[in-house]
């Protein structure tokens, strides 16, 4: 004779059930059984047991699916018998796609090609996508997140986690199911810790990192799992919850910690740039080096550009190609700025010195002792210096008029009394002079002083008459009679206006020689 079943409470029902799986086997539990015991599915579904949920309570979820794979069969239209979906039915209908594309593809390829329920299923039975990349060791065009000790992630903050343990050498591992008690606290009948950690004292900790909405939607969604999994953890002793942006930094981390595992300070390191960079940065920067490298791969010299490139501003501002600002703000908060991105990057002889006033002064003192002239004669007398010394030079002078001031006031902090450079002999001036004013019939003042457009009337180069007026300046500064060097030279000053429209009917001929 049937017990009264509705006049039993939730928890006596559960442990009758129970006892029918002991006595009969895991099939007690399907609709059909159920249903066979008068009262018996009515009384479940008004303490607010579904059939769907009470294999969740009583723990025998999986045992369940397995039955039910064995068990049950759907017959399709075309007469053909389908087994339910099992773990292993999964891994027979993957593996031909598997060996036929050289990689798992992901769920998105096998919906599109018409195994959507494979995907349903796989879930359904409790397992997730990773498990099946992990049974076939494909991860070719996974979006988790690989931390230092080679395991896999579901976020960039996890991934964090776990670099920070692993340079601490901290057990720990990936976040297994929630008891099957957790179904009676929310609307989902599993859910997974994020992470599990080795305590001090040997215990387990259970870990929550907390997003404010996954993946940028269903944030209300997410808002309900929340509070769920913290009223099922209220009572964990074991549980620790995180918030995400508390993974990105190991301050924050060495104070969360603190009462799990002490305050313990990273030795683990497998890569160079690891000593350099905080734990809880390893695998952002493993990214993103690898595409700051490509990015430096397209630039002149294969040298990473710098943040005004980036950016697309200053000289930059015109420039084709896409703005990597999100980029920029990668590099400062993974990395430690582009200065030390170049240094990971072995390519720290192209970064600038980080100036101060003192660095300035320092510079332009040991730039006099090794080359016996200040950054601004190698500047000024370019001819005689190489192309790395003058570019060091214009770096320092560059850091001087910013930081000091001017030429004078340096030498006098620095106590140095350079001897003036004369760049110019008289004779090599005089060849100058000659050279242009055979070339154009003009003044060096002449050539110096022309605009663009008639420097193009008297075909003047943009060398030429840079030249000139350097020449201008030294004629200026050294020689006491200017006329006297012109007529040295038996060179008068020709009327430029004339000479101009001489010029320009030998380009466009309407008439006479307008000089006759």
């Amino acid at each position: 004779m049937l017990p009264d079943f509705s006049a039993m409470s939730q928890q006596a029902l559960l442990d009758y059930i129970r006892l029918q799986c002991q006595q009969k086997g895991v099939g007690a539990i399907s609709y059909p059984a159920l249903k066979r015991q008068k009262g018996l599915y009515f009384a479940l579904y008004n303490k607010g047991i579904s059939q769907k949920h009470l294999t969740a309570r009583l723990g025998m979820k999986e045992e369940y699916a397995d039955f039910k794979a064995r068990t049950f069969k759907r017959v399709m239209k075309d007469g053909t018998v389908r087994h339910r979906w099992s773990w292993d039915r999964v891994i027979k209908e993957v593996t031909p796609v598997v060996k036929s594309k050289g990689f798992l593809p992901p769920g998105q390829w096998f919906q599109a090609n018409g195994m959507g329920s494979l995907v349903g299923s796989l879930y359904n039975l409790g397992k997730n996508w990773a498990e099946l990349r992990d049974h076939f060791k494909s991860y070719k065009g996974s979006t988790f997140v690989q931390s230092r000790n080679g395991m896999r992630w579901r976020s960039h903050a996890e991934a964090s986690l776990s670099n920070f343990l692993y340079a601490r050498c901290i057990e720990h591992k990936r976040g297994e199911k929630y008891p099957a008690e957790y179904a009676a606290y929310g609307q989902a009948a599993y859910g997974y810790f994020d992470l599990h950690f080795r305590a001090r004292d040997g215990r387990w900790i259970d870990v929550e990192i907390w997003g404010d909405k996954p993946k940028g939607h269903n944030e209300a969604g997410y808002k309900k799992k929340r509070i769920a999994k913290e009223r099922f953890n209220k009572t964990n002793k074991r549980f620790l919850g995180l918030h995400y942006t508390d993974c990105y930094e190991d301050a924050h981390l060495i104070t969360k910690l603190a009462p799990y595992i002490g305050r313990i300070s990273p030795f683990v390191f497998d890569k160079p740039a690891d000593k350099i960079l905080q734990p809880t940065h390893w695998s952002n920067a493993d990214e993103l080096l690898d595409y700051c490298q490509q990015i430096a791969k397209e630039q002149p010299g294969g040298v990473f550009p710098t943040e005004g490139w980036l950016r697309k501003r200053g000289k930059w501002k015109t420039r084709k190609g896409p703005s990597y600002n999100t980029v920029s703000i990668y590099i400062k908060t993974w990395i430690g700025g582009i200065r030390q991105l170049r240094e990971l990057l072995n390519q720290g002889r192209n970064s600038t010195t980080a100036w101060t006033k003192e660095k300035a002064l320092a510079a332009y003192k040991a730039f006099f002792e090794k080359h016996g002239i200040t950054p601004g004669q190698a500047s000024t007398d370019s001819r005689d210096v190489d192309q790395d010394t003058l570019k060091e030079a214009n770096n320092i002078s560059a850091a001087i008029a910013k930081y000091v001031g001017s030429t004078r006031r340096v030498n006098k902090l620095a106590g140095i009394l350079p001897e003036r450079k004369k760049k110019w002999s008289e004779e090599l001036l005089k060849q100058e002079v000659a050279r242009l004013f055979a070339k154009y019939s003009l003044s060096m003042s002449q050539i110096a002083r022309l605009r663009t457009a008639d420097r193009r009337c008297f075909g003047v180069s943009r060398e030429d008459a840079n030249k000139a007026r350097r020449v201008c300046g030294i004629i200026r500064d050294y020689v006491a009679d200017p006329r006297a060097l012109y007529e040295s030279l038996g060179i008068k000053n020709v009327d430029i206006r004339t000479l101009k429209k001489y010029k320009r009917h030998l380009q466009h001929p309407i008439g006479g020689d307008p000089t006759a």
